[in-house]
């Protein structure tokens, strides 16, 4: 694997980057999903050395449960040398839940709780104006919310953006890695996919009943539009530490 690469690890086939391979044009991109390979470890996964850049995935399972997929393990290691050797890093949704683990912080489990869900649209709070990646969200009408499991953050942590029940969407670990709970990769296409899956559709159902779905898909269609550049931008600043790293 070149030193340019950049490694995307998905968890479900249907949880793809979107908009986050759309602005890593350019790039040298590679996806992996471990958990889709038998008896996969660490020696599946590149060294940080010969990355430029890496990216994780949401995905529906705990970012705790590394008994029941070990893989994870895998994955809370490399991202553990990734951020020690600060290569450029985004976590969305387990992702950042991941990430979270690898710098010390806890992952609380909302499973098997309905209350628990945060799904849907809905804008972000306290946002780090200043922050490169997550900045250009603050103004923005809404993100896409799909979790139950909340990421503790403690005294020192960089909080980059909260919402009602969720302190930490956001959090920088570093100069180079953000993780983020929402779904800024998502695009309507994305959103129809994930909507044709029964799991993605019993999960709205249960956290906000019937009708939802439609109502989730009619919300897509008036926010990702006027989203979209923003996302852009903050996109462009993650490809920009890559390429600068792909240079050295």
């Amino acid at each position: 694997m070149p030193t340019s690469t950049v490694l995307v690890l998905q968890h479900a086939e249907v949880e793809k980057p979107g908009l986050v391979l759309e602005a890593l044009h350019g790039c040298d991109v590679e996806v992996r999903n471990l958990l889709a390979t038998p008896d996969a470890s660490a020696n599946d996964l590149p060294s940080t050395a010969d990355l430029a850049g890496l990216v994780v995935m949401g995905g529906p399972m705990n970012a705790n449960d590394t008994a029941g997929y070990p893989a994870l393990r895998s994955e809370l290691d490399l991202l553990s040398e990734a951020l020690r050797a600060e290569v450029p890093t985004l976590g969305i949704c387990l992702g950042a839940q991941l990430l979270a683990r690898a710098g010390g912080l806890t992952v609380r489990s909302g499973a098997g709780d309905p209350r628990e869900w945060e799904l849907g649209w809905a804008p972000l709070r306290d946002v780090d104006r200043r922050d490169p990646v997550v900045g250009p969200l603050a103004d923005a009408p809404g993100l896409l919310h799909w979790h139950r499991d909340r990421i503790v953050p403690e005294a020192d942590t960089h909080l980059l953006a909260s919402t009602k029940s969720t302190p930490c969407q956001a959090f920088r670990a570093g100069p180079a890695a953000w993780g983020v709970q929402f779904h800024l990769e998502i695009t309507i296409g994305l959103l129809d996919d994930w909507l044709a899956e029964p799991s993605f559709v019993a999960d709205v159902t249960e956290a906000h009943g019937p009708g939802a779905v439609d109502q989730l898909r009619a919300d897509a269609r008036a926010l990702v539009p006027a989203l979209r550049p923003s996302v852009e931008r903050g996109l462009r600043h993650l490809r920009s530490l890559i390429l600068d790293r792909t240079a050295r």
